[in-house]
């Protein structure tokens, strides 16, 4: 009798332990899917902290390259900021390396027009070299941090001739195209007089001819001026020789900062980071190009 009291006693023993398992495995999961819910709404940015100033700065920093998708962000956050009353001004901070030129000169071209709205300072943290100096040229007067790269006006076009290894490999070229220049570049391949000829004079030379002169129109300057400083050189903010031509002012991301509280006085300004990131997609994107798109992808501001 005793015997089964005790196997009764141990089964039920077992019983409250494995009861005791699963309740703390199951408030594991619990916590860990809390824990998840949590972490993807705190990087959604749910649980910033809330803005309740009706008096704000909209900052705004360009840190990539220059390509139409990070563009149209910006401009598209920059659309929400200008119909927005609370924001009293932008401050934007250019730190990019270059890169499309369509891209450049769209948001050049809009923060020009964005400035009969809301007043826009420039300030160049690090860089504003090729395309990025194309954007910020848009902005009067552009303020530099003194050791900021800027500069680095002109145009390339990459290009990598795999023919050897190619060769060596086994791997041959084809294709079919219908027009002498409709493939002026291969991979597989040097380009030969006459295909370099046709790209430099319908590609590469006006799209340099138009930076020069877009810089030259948000300058202020005579091409003739700028000239000097065209040949894709780079330039530390504060040497003399580029004051009043590429830069206008050397400061500090704090003094520009207090510039425009003094140019505000009237209000309590509080100054507002804009979110540019984009989200990481959960499934990979894939792009399908045409042949020129590649060769237009291929051109950079540099």
């Amino acid at each position: 009798m005793r015997d089964i009291k005790d196997y009764e006693i141990k089964v039920l023993k077992q019983k409250i332990f494995i009861g005791r398992l699963k309740a703390w495995i199951v408030g594991v999961i619990l916590i860990a899917e809390i824990l998840f819910v949590a972490l993807y709404f705190a990087k959604m940015g749910l649980f910033d902290s809330v803005d309740t100033s009706k008096n704000r700065v909209a900052v705004i920093r360009y840190d990539k390259p220059v390509t139409e998708e990070f563009t149209t962000k910006v401009m598209e956050e920059m659309d929400k900021i200008r119909k927005d009353k609370s924001y009293k001004a932008v401050l934007f901070i250019m730190g990019s390396p270059g890169g499309s030129p369509t891209a450049s000169e769209e948001l050049s071209e809009y923060l020009k027009d964005y400035q009969k709205d809301k007043n826009i300072t420039m300030y160049v943290d690090s860089m504003a070299a090729s395309g990025g100096y194309y954007i910020a040229s848009a902005i009067k007067p552009l303020i530099a941090n003194k050791n900021a790269i800027v500069g680095s006006i002109g145009v390339i076009m990459p290009h990598y001739n795999l023919e050897e290894l190619a060769k060596k490999v086994g791997i041959e070229e084809d294709y079919l195209a219908q027009g002498k220049f409709k493939k002026p570049i291969s991979m597989l391949a040097k380009i030969d007089d006459e295909n370099r000829e046709y790209i430099i004079k319908n590609l590469l030379k006006p799209t340099y001819e138009n930076f020069i002169n877009a810089v030259a129109t948000n300058r202020g300057l005579k091409v003739e001026e700028l000239k000097p400083f065209t040949e894709g050189k780079i330039f530390i903010a504060n040497m003399p020789e580029i004051k009043g031509i590429l830069v206008d002012k050397i400061s500090s991301l704090y003094r520009v900062k207090k510039m425009i509280k003094d140019s505000l006085k009237d209000y309590k300004i509080v100054f507002k980071n804009i979110k540019l990131d984009k989200e990481t997609p959960f499934f990979p994107e894939v792009k399908v190009d045409l042949n020129l798109k590649e060769l237009s992808d291929k051109i950079y501001l540099k």
